[in-house]
């Protein structure tokens, strides 16, 4: 573009808008593989990480779920969680979860969910073993977090049904996340997987 002197800068830009509109985006194979792959064992797909949909606020309970989530792959064979993308693997977006954070962006949404949520819930001792990434889908952008085994068990404290803290062990079980809540097999569990 700098080569054509004569050309006015608008014109320049609106070629490279034009240019840019006209460019089907590009998605990482490794983003659209997860995505065509669809939620397994190692793979979970969650919509949002602080606000929820149907009552459209921000929600404490969906920051448990990616703790939740986040706790069972560390405590299972480890995988992946994409955030702002649907059950459906339609792409929902970060932009609703920006809206609660006074840094609107990528930046201020990993700032939150690597210190304020899991290291400071999980311990920073489980930092080495967690890598976030953020990716363009759809113009949309979503949140990779690749979680590999942990060494020893990762527990998270979640609220009961009473409202009390309780300090839980979360396993992955084929799709989904599930709590172990028996000490007989929380002991057999760990025995297992960690000898």
């Amino acid at each position: 573009m700098e080569s054509f002197p004569i050309v006015p800068e608008a014109t320049k830009d609106a070629a490279l808008q034009a240019y840019r509109d006209f460019t089907p985006p590009q998605t990482e194979p490794e983003i659209l593989h997860l995505l065509q792959q669809g939620e397994s064992n190692t793979v979970e797909f969650k919509s949002t990480a602080r606000w929820n949909l149907r009552e459209n606020k921000k929600d404490r309970t969906m920051e448990e779920v990616i703790l939740k989530t986040v706790a069972a792959f560390l405590n299972t064979q480890g995988g992946t969680l994409l955030i702002g993308v649907a059950d459906d693997s339609s792409i929902v977006g970060l932009e609703l979860d920006y809206q609660t954070f006074k840094k609107r962006d990528r930046d201020g949404f990993e700032l939150w969910l690597m210190g304020d949520l899991l290291l400071k819930e999980m311990g920073k001792s489980i930092a080495p073993y967690l890598s976030i990434t953020f990716h363009t889908v759809d113009d949309q952008d979503i949140c990779k977090i690749a979680i590999v085994p942990a060494p020893e068990p990762v527990y998270v404290e979640i609220r009961d049904k009473s409202g009390q803290p309780q300090e839980t062990l979360f396993i992955r079980t084929g799709n989904s996340t599930n709590k172990l809540e028996k000490p007989s097999e929380i002991t057999k569990y760990i025995k297992q997987r960690w000898g």
